[in-house]
């Protein structure tokens, strides 16, 4: 079986055990590393053993533990994030058209998805619910607003409070179906990042060029926007090509991938594997010693035998899940 090259990493907490002095307690967790391996080519690699692996948290080599999909009892909590804007209408026609992919493919028998609409404001359409059904009308029902707004961050920033009620142990997702970049976002990049990373979250990002997205849709698609041309708004869109490609950056540093689309047909195969890295995977395990550093902490992981195959993996991790 092909297990998956999904990156994330999700700490669970073990079990306190009660001590005979407080002075001997301790905040010892367990960090889970789920890892991609792929062939140059992008083919999914197979058959890895956990003496394969090598993992330095800190530049210190860790005594690991090996999973699978099989072993793993964790089902999946994802948040669909959808760009609402109004320039986004012929992409989110696209999108209602696979809607009903999402939860058996992606999410699972056991697994729960939200959804959640983002243009100039942040707005949740549907709570975690097992039912398919539910997910898909929710979909249905986002339609472009505001012609420019994508507050992506802020979005970003709503799923990690979402995906904070799910159970510690949950593999925690977000699909982010939008542009590129973000657009008056009150969170910035490096906060959001830190957000998603605090949560265990992993994210996948499906991004579109709205001018191809137009030019390939029916002109009922398109949002109407009558009037002279606005070159100053034109101008804009120049300059906000050279920002930061936001999603990009989310999917590299928490260990997801970042993948584009233009027909409906190519969004049907992103999500196809989305949903096969998800649901087989190399996960990695390893209890970290005592470190005076409570901040950030780099991992990284290699296969010393075979130096020619490409890994994917977060950056690292926080001792503390969410912050205080």
């Amino acid at each position: 079986m092909v297990r998956v090259l999904c990156s994330l990493a999700l700490l669970f907490p073990l079990l306190a055990q009660e001590q005979e002095s407080p002075t001997l307690s301790t905040d010892t967790s367990l960090v889970l590393v789920p890892v991609s391996v792929a062939d140059r080519k992008g083919n999914l690699v197979d058959g890895l053993q956990v003496e394969d692996f090598q993992l330095t948290d800190e530049g210190l080599p860790q005594k690991l533990r090996l999973d699978t999909s099989d072993t793993l009892a964790a089902p999946v909590s994802m948040v669909v994030l959808i760009q609402a804007s109004g320039i986004s209408q012929p992409a989110i026609e696209r999108i209602k058209q696979v809607g009903s992919m999402l939860k058996p493919v992606v999410a699972g028998n056991r697994g729960q998805v939200a959804v959640i609409a983002f243009d100039d404001e942040v707005r949740v359409f549907q709570e975690f619910t097992t039912e398919g059904d539910a997910v898909t009308q929710a979909i249905n029902r986002i339609n472009g607003r505001t012609i420019k707004g994508s507050k992506m961050l802020d979005a970003v920033g709503a799923a990690v409070k979402l995906l904070s009620t799910r159970p510690i142990s949950d593999r925690r997702l977000i699909f982010l179906m939008s542009e590129a970049r973000d657009r008056g976002s009150k969170l910035n990049l490096r906060e959001a990042r830190e957000m998603a990373e605090r949560a265990g979250a992993v994210v996948y990002s499906a991004t579109y060029s709205v001018q191809i997205q137009n030019w390939t849709s029916k002109p009922s698609d398109a949002p109407s926007m009558p009037g002279e041309p606005n070159y100053v708004d034109g101008l804009t869109e120049l300059s906000r090509l050279s920002l930061r490609n936001a999603a990009t950056s989310l999917a590299r540093v928490t260990g997801g991938r970042h993948m584009s689309f233009v027909t409906v047909e190519s969004l049907e195969k992103l999500i196809a594997r989305m949903g096969e890295e998800i649901h087989g995977q190399y996960l990695l395990s390893f209890t970290p010693p005592p470190s005076k550093n409570k901040g950030f902490h780099e991992l990284h992981v290699t296969i010393p035998s075979k130096s020619n195959l490409v890994i994917r993996v977060r950056e690292g991790y926080w001792p503390e899940r969410e912050p205080r």
